[in-house]
């Protein structure tokens, strides 16, 4: 059940019958510091509060929909003792409006070093960005 939480996001929205909006890397980069952040100082509900209330998380360890689901899930991450995570996005690029994001996750359990690659699709929910689905894998021992 090794999972560490990989979240990059950058947005596009569509405001009811407005012009679409676009959250900027300036915002994405905040986002993306401020999840780290809150992993690092073992924070389940900040980092949840970072998916969609109806988002759909996917992991090693099984499918979590709903962000009461997810935070769930964090909390049992955290509690394995992961830590010094970090995050780099590799690929961003938008479809409409979502935003899809891809890139590599690091951590360490003990002093054990893992590190996966996760995938990220991001919309505007009100006038934040919100995880909708999240994808994170973990790379096989020795690779």
């Amino acid at each position: 059940m090794i999972v560490a939480v990989a979240c990059s996001w950058a947005v596009l929205s569509s405001a009811a019958g407005a012009q679409e909006k676009q959250v900027t890397d300036d915002q994405y980069a905040e986002i993306q510091k401020n999840f780290a952040e809150a992993y690092n100082r073992k924070d389940a509900d900040a980092m949840a509060a970072a998916f969609a209330e109806d988002g759909i998380r996917v992991t090693p360890s099984g499918i979590f929909q709903g962000r009461a689901a997810i935070r769930r899930n964090l909390q049992d991450v955290l509690n394995m003792g992961l830590h010094d995570y970090t995050v780099q996005r590799t690929v961003s690029r938008s479809d409409g409006t979502f935003v899809f994001n891809a890139g590599e996750w690091q951590a360490k359990l003990d002093d054990q070093p893992l590190h996966g690659y996760y995938t990220a699709i991001i919309v505007r929910d009100g006038d934040q960005a919100k995880i909708m689905e999240e994808t994170a894998t973990i790379v096989a021992p020795g690779q």
